[in-house]
């Protein structure tokens, strides 16, 4: 049974992923913080293979027990899908140092404590893909501190790409473009210049960053990679 964990699953991109998960047979483990669990009425009909765990990224004891309850209940663990993150959007002049710390702590060492948590429950290799975004790699005003979690979780993915392959894990990052999620939503001025710097005039889709990230944990001799699913250019 292939058991896999997806953070930050009440989001649209995690939910996504969730679903084309549990349509193709995996186990998920639906990770959120601040959504009601019923949030899992988005699958409904898959409901035997989910398995949804409230945890805040940014506290230690909440991993350890989301993790004791994947061990309890399945195991191992066979893939990870760093989904989960936060955004707070200010120039730099006005930037509260509590805001600067809260999206570094989720982005990005939330994603190291998700990562060295789960590598006692892998057995037999697997697959870990982290979110990351365009603003990591070009920039954005108005978000220093999104832009710089996101770049380093691109350092993340390449150095643990390296360390990890030992172990037959691999390690990959997905930037999926400007998508119409919540966050995405909250910033309108943003999602109209990300469609209109777009050759085909188009945003990203939930439903195929998921079908990505569906195809990269089937594969078996991809890591270190950064795949992108945008159109500008």
């Amino acid at each position: 049974m292939s058991v896999s964990l997806v953070t930050g699953a009440s989001g649209g991109i995690g939910r996504a992923v969730c679903l084309k998960l549990l349509q193709n047979e995996l186990s998920v483990i639906a990770h959120y913080n601040s959504a009601d669990e019923k949030f899992t009425d988005y699958f409904a009909g898959h409901s035997s293979r989910v398995f949804a765990v409230k945890a805040d990224l940014k506290e230690k004891g909440d991993i350890e027990n989301l993790f004791k309850q994947i061990e309890n209940r399945y195991g191992h663990i066979d893939n990870v899908i760093n989904a989960a993150g936060v955004s707070a959007d200010e120039l730099l002049v006005r930037y509260p140092e509590r805001l600067w710390d809260e999206v570094i702590d989720v982005n990005l060492s939330g994603c190291f404590r998700v990562i060295k948590s789960m590598l006692p429950l892998v057995a037999r290799g697997g697959h870990i893909i982290n979110i990351s975004s365009r603003s990591g790699v070009t920039g954005t005003p108005g978000q220093c501190a999104y832009s710089a979690s996101k770049a380093a979780l691109l350092g993340l993915t390449y150095s643990l790409a390296k360390e990890l392959a030992p172990n037959n894990i691999r390690v990959n990052a997905v930037m999926p473009g400007y998508i119409e999620t919540s966050m995405g939503l909250a910033n309108l001025k943003a999602l109209e210049r990300a469609k209109s710097s777009s050759v085909l005039n188009t945003l990203s889709d939930a439903e195929e960053a998921a079908d990505l990230i569906f195809f990269i944990i089937n594969t078996k001799t991809v890591t270190g990679q950064l795949f992108t699913l945008d159109s500008r250019l």
